[in-house]
This record gives structure tokens, C-alpha cells and sequence, in this order.
């Protein structure tokens, strides 16, 4: 193997690793959330903060993930970069547990409360990483840690109880996408993906309560959340028909992305509709990214 075909192999091993598609729904989370804190005045400094600390968990718990799960890929995914020796499993511990001590170290220079959150954030990934994922736990644990997420774009302003809400969409749609994710190794049975159908039901509606609620308030985007969440949930349906394990799993990968519009929506749903279209733009690198993955 050439220099150069080893150092690109050794690359796309640890774009493999890190998932970083995944930073970029994350930043979206936070950037949703601090502009709708802040009432689309940003805190600068914050906000850069804020987004390198999520950058460094949400980096830390993929590589993480994979750590943990190193003696179960050997069996059955040889191919990911630990089993397949692309990755040395000391420089894989490395970076997941130095990535996290760096998320929660810029967590102390943001402040007492994005330290609160950000130190429940790396507990729940280290939770989720280390077992909680494969019990009953799984779902809502994943949600809890997208949740925990927004939460930190909203510590950005003090006193926004009636915003806390806005996690509980957010929370709702992450557990759907895990139940989805579980019918994947469930062998072509419908009732796998039920489970995903209705909690993305109820992911709409608590977004569509918020309205009536006075939380959002734009009618533009309550009437393309609605819609967005109907066609999302016409997809599910359709799949149950053939729940193959190829089909869920490009549904588990399209809802994964949706995340980034789920955050626009309600940061347009707050009347911020520029901002929301700008922040559409993270879907870019996440494609691209995602390519690149593939072409290595």
C-alpha cells in the first residue's frame, strides 16, 4: 500500500470513527436553541463555546460507541475501523475519553449553568455508550442526550421555563429514530417498526402544541410542521409494508438527518425565519461528509 492510499485509508477509518455527519445535526441543535434563547442576538463567545464543546461530546460518544462495542463488531461488523485494525483500540479510548475531558473543561469556561448541563450531557453519553443503549433504556436515553443538547443552547439566557418545552419534541423525535434504528436486526417484521411510527406521532404533536401554547407562534412554520412531520410519518407507514433491513435502514439515515430541518422548524416557529433557512445550510457538509465516508 502507497503513502498516500495509507494515509487516506487511515482518514476515512477515522471519519468512520467519529461519525461527524452527526456534529453537524448537533450543531444545529444548539444553534436553534441559542438563537431562539437569545431572541436572535447571539452571544458570540458563548455561542463559539457552546459549539465546541458539542462538538467535542458528540465526537466523544460516537468513538466511545465504538469502544464499547469492540468485542461485538468483531462478530458481527468486522468491517468497522476497531475490529478491522484500521484503528488502534488504545489511540480509539484516547480519543473518546480526551475528547470528553475537553467538552466538559470548556463547559467550566462557559459557566455554572452550560457546566450543569454539559456534565449531565457526558454522564448520559458515557450511560448510553457503555450498556443502556441495548435495554429498554436505550431510546429514551438517546433522547435524553439530544434534549440535553438544546438544553445547553438554551442556558445561553436565564429564566426561559416556558422554553424548556422545546426539548420535548426534540427528545421525542431522537427516541424515534433509535426505536427505528432497533427494527433494523428485526428481521422484516412490521410490528418492529411500529413502535418508531407512534413515537414520531407523538414527537409531532408535542411540536404542534407549542403553538397553541404561545411558545411558537409563527403560522408559516406550524403549517410546514405539520406537513413535514405528515410526510415523515407517511414514510413509516409505507415501510412497515416491507420493513426490509436495507429499508429501515435508509429511513433510520433520513431521519437522522431531519433533525437538522426539526431545528429549523422551531426556530422559525419562534419568527426567526431567516435564521432558519440559514441554518438549513448544515445539511450541506452533512452530505458531503457522508459521501466522503463512502468514497474512502
Amino acid at each position: 500500500m502507497s503513502t498516500a492510499s495509507g494515509a487516506a485509508s487511515r482518514q476515512g477509518a477515522w471519519l468512520d470513527l467519529l461519525r461527524l455527519p452527526v456534529v453537524f445535526s448537533a450543531w444545529s441543535n444548539i444553534l436553534a436553541a441559542h438563537l431562539i434563547a437569545t431572541a436572535g442576538s447571539p452571544h458570540w463567545r458563548l455561542l463559539w463555546l457552546q459549539l465546541a464543546i458539542t462538538t467535542c461530546l458528540f465526537a466523544a460518544g460516537t468513538t466511545l460507541n465504538d469502544c464499547f462495542d469492540r468485542d461485538r463488531d468483531r462478530r458481527d461488523k468486522p468491517e468497522r475501523p476497531l475490529p478491522s485494525g484500521r484503528i488502534a483500540p488504545a489511540a480509539a479510548w484516547g480519543a473518546g475519553f480526551g475528547l470528553l475531558a475537553a467538552g466538559v473543561l470548556l463547559g467550566a469556561t462557559a459557566g455554572l449553568a452550560p457546566l450543569l448541563v454539559v456534565t449531565a450531557l457526558a454522564a448520559t453519553l458515557i450511560a448510553y455508550d457503555a450498556g443502556l443503549k441495548r435495554g429498554a433504556l436505550g431510546p429514551p436515553v438517546m433522547g435524553l442526550g439530544r434534549a440535553l443538547n438544546w438544553l445547553l443552547g438554551l442556558s445561553a439566557a436565564p429564566a426561559l421555563a416556558p422554553y424548556l418545552l422545546l426539548t420535548l419534541p426534540v427528545f421525542l423525535y431522537a427516541m424515534s429514530t433509535s426505536l427505528l434504528r432497533r427494527a433494523e436486526s428485526a428481521g422484516g417484521r412490521r410490528r418492529a417498526v411500529l413502535p418508531a411510527t407512534v413515537m414520531l406521532g407523538v414527537a409531532l404533536a408535542a411540536a404542534l402544541v407549542l403553538y397553541p401554547l404561545g411558545i411558537l407562534t409563527d403560522p408559516y412554520a406550524l403549517a410546514l410542521t405539520a406537513l413535514t412531520g405528515a410526510l415523515l410519518l407517511r414514510r413509516l407507514l409505507r415501510l412497515m409494508d416491507d420493513p426490509t433491513p436495507a429499508r429501515v435502514r435508509a429511513s433510520t439515515e433520513f431521519m437522522l438527518l431531519c433533525m437538522v430541518p426539526l431545528d429549523a422548524l422551531l426556530l422559525g416557529g419562534d419568527g426567526q425565519r431567516l435564521a432558519a433557512l440559514a441554518l438549513l445550510l448544515l445539511l450541506l457538509p452533512g452530505w458531503f461528509l457522508a459521501w466522503r465516508m463512502q468514497a474512502v
